[in-house]
C-alpha cells in the first residue's frame, strides 16, 4: 500500500514523506524488520520501541509510526500515532495495511483459562479434515495455509496478528482459528478484528499477578465478546453460566442441557466415544481423543465451527482422524512397561482435570506418579492450590521446579509445599521433593513399576527451561526419553 494512501485509511493526518512510498508489512520489532517494511514505535512495559528506530531503518524500515515527533534519515515517511491508546492506533494501523483481513475470513476467538490452545488447534484440524483451509493463531504455532511457524506467545502483537490474517486469506483459508489471551485483550493485540465467533471455556485462577482480581481477569475476556458476531460459552463453568445470563449467546456443556451437549459418554483408554446433540442434528461421534477435558475441547471446537457456518455433519466424519495438541496428555512410548504423559497443566484446575484423565487411564493396581512445579515471577497465590490439587490425586508426588525465571527455586517449592497435608509431605514413599527437575525426572522413571502412569505437568511443549532469565534447551518429552533410552540428560539447573 501507498504511504499516502496507507495515512488517509488509518486516518492520521500528521504524517511527511514521500506518500508514494510502498510499505509492504509492518512490525513493532525491530528485530523483524526487512526492507520495504514499516516500523512503529511506541512506549512498552519495559522499553521504548522509539529507541529502535535507527535499528529499523538500517534494516531497510521506509516508513515510521509513532507516538511522537522523531529524527529519521532523509526519505523516510513518517506518521504520528495521535490517539489515547497507542496500541489501538498500531493495531488500527496494521489491520488498515493488510486490508482487513478479519472480514475475508470466518474468524473463531477462543479465550478462557483452559484448553485454548487445543481447542484451536482441533478447529483447524476439523475444517481440514473436511477440505478446506484453516489458519491458525496460537501459544504453539502461528499458521496460514501451509506456512507455519513456532509462536512466541499466546496471542502475538497487532502487526503480526494482522500479517498471518492476511497470509491466511491470501492463501485461500477460509477460516482462522485464534487463541486470545486476557492479556492480548488488555493490550489492544486483536483491537479491531471482527470475529465471527467468540468462545469461552472457562474461568480458574491464573495471572493474577497481572490482573490482581478474579473479577479483573474475567472483565478482561468478556471484551472478546464485544467484537463478536456470535457468542459461545461453556455452561458448565460458572463464569459461561454468568455470560449466558448477562448476554445473548449460545452454549455447550457436558453436564447440562445446551445448544451443543452430549449423551452416552463413554471414556476408555484408547478413545472417547459419545453422541452429539445439537440444533443441526444429532450424530454419533468417535474420537481418538482421551479423558473428558478433551471431551470438552472437542465439543467446544464442533460447536465453535457449526456457530461459523460449516456442516456439523461433515465436521464429525473428520473426528477420527484427529490429534491432540503437542504437550498435552501427550503420551511419551518408549517400549516401557508403565505409561507416561506429558501435559501443560499449570493451574490449579487444569491440575484437576489432569489428575481426573489420569485416573481414568490408570490400570487396576497401578499408581498414579505426578510431576509438577510452579513458575517463578508470576501468581504466588496459585502455588499452595495447584500442590493440593495433586496432592488430592496422586499416589506419589514428584515436587520439582518449571520455570524458576528469577525467583528462588526453594522459595518457589516452599510456597506450594504449604498446599500438601503434613502426613503426605512426612510420607517418603508419597512425597519428593528435588529442585532439579532433570533430577526428577529421572528419580520418577526410576520408581515407576508395570502398570503404573506417571504425569509430568507444566512444561508441554515447551523446548527450555527458563532459569535466571535464561532459557536453557529442556523438554519433559526429551529428558523421559533420553532416561529410557539410557541416554545423559542435558543439565540445565545451575
Amino acid at each position: 500500500m501507498k504511504f499516502g494512501s496507507w495515512m488517509k485509511a488509518v486516518g492520521i493526518s500528521k504524517w511527511q514523506g514521500p506518500a508514494d512510498t510502498e510499505v509492504f508489512n509492518l512490525a513493532c520489532d525491530s528485530r523483524e524488520m526487512q526492507p520495504g517494511w514499516a516500523f512503529v514505535a511506541i512506549p512498552g512495559e519495559h522499553v521504548n520501541g522509539a529507541d529502535y528506530v535507527t535499528s529499523a531503518c538500517s534494516k531497510g524500515a521506509v516508513a515510521v509510526l509513532s507516538t511522537e515527533p522523531l529524527e529519521l534519515p532523509e526519505g523516510i515517511s513518517f506518521g504520528v500515532l495521535d490517539c489515547d491508546d497507542h496500541r489501538e492506533g498500531m493495531a488500527n494501523a496494521a489491520r488498515s495495511l493488510y486490508g482487513k483481513p478479519d472480514e475475508e475470513l470466518a474468524l473463531i476467538g477462543v479465550t478462557g483459562t483452559n484448553g485454548k490452545t487445543t481447542t484451536t488447534m482441533l478447529i483447524r484440524q476439523l475444517l481440514q479434515g473436511m477440505g478446506k483451509g484453516c489458519g491458525l493463531i496460537g501459544t504453539v504455532s502461528i499458521a496460514a495455509g501451509s506456512e507455519e511457524i513456532d509462536a512466541v506467545r499466546t496471542s502475538p502483537e497487532s502487526p503480526v496478528f494482522y500479517r498471518w490474517l492476511r497470509k491466511a486469506a491470501d492463501a485461500g483459508d477460509v477460516a482462522v482459528a485464534a487463541e486470545v489471551s486476557s492479556h492480548a485483550l488488555c493490550m489492544a493485540r486483536v483491537h479491531g478484528a471482527c470475529f465471527k465467533v467468540g468462545l469461552f471455556t472457562n474461568l480458574t485462577q491464573d495471572h493474577l499477578d497481572y490482573h490482581g482480581t478474579m473479577a479483573a481477569y474475567f472483565e478482561a475476556k468478556c471484551r472478546l465478546f464485544d467484537q463478536s458476531e456470535t457468542t459461545l460459552v461453556n455452561l458448565d463453568d460458572e463464569s459461561g453460566r454468568s455470560l449466558a445470563d448477562s448476554r445473548q449467546t449460545r452454549t455447550y456443556a457436558v453436564d447440562r442441557t445446551a445448544d451443543y451437549h452430549v449423551d452416552n459418554v463413554r471414556l476408555t483408554p484408547t478413545g472417547t466415544f459419545f453422541q452429539l446433540k445439537s440444533p443441526f442434528g444429532n450424530f454419533k461421534v468417535e474420537s481418538p481423543l482421551l479423558g473428558r477435558f478433551n471431551l470438552y475441547n472437542l465439543l467446544a471446537a464442533l460447536a465453535a465451527c457449526g456457530e461459523a457456518g460449516f456442516d456439523l455433519e461433515s465436521l464429525v466424519h473428520a473426528v477420527p482422524g484427529l490429534k491432540g495438541a503437542p504437550g498435552r496428555l501427550d503420551r511419551v512410548d518408549c517400549g516401557q512397561a508403565f505409561g507416561v504423559m506429558v501435559d501443560y497443566a499449570h493451574t490449579p484446575d487444569a491440575l484437576e482435570k489432569l489428575l481426573v484423565a489420569g485416573k481414568d487411564l490408570l490400570p487396576p493396581g497401578g499408581r498414579l506418579h505426578v510431576l509438577f512445579g510452579c513458575g517463578g515471577d508470576r501468581d504466588r497465590t496459585k502455588r499452595p492450590l495447584m500442590a493440593a490439587a495433586v496432592a488430592a490425586g496422586a499416589d506419589v508426588i514428584w515436587h520439582s521446579s518449571d520455570n524458576t525465571r528469577k525467583e528462588d527455586p526453594e522459595g518457589i517449592l516452599n510456597d506450594a509445599a504449604m498446599g500438601i497435608p503434613g502426613e503426605i509431605l512426612c510420607d517418603s514413599t508419597r512425597y519428593h521433593r528435588i529442585t532439579d527437575r532433570v533430577l526428577a525426572v529421572q528419580a520418577a522413571l526410576a520408581d515407576c513399576r508395570a502398570g503404573d502412569l506417571l504425569l509430568l505437568a507444566g512444561k508441554g511443549h515447551e523446548p527450555y527451561q527458563d532459569i535466571m532469565g535464561v532459557k536453557h534447551p529442556y523438554s519433559d518429552r526429551g529428558a523421559v526419553e533420553a532416561v529410557l533410552r539410557g541416554d545423559a540428560v542435558p543439565r540445565t539447573w545451575a
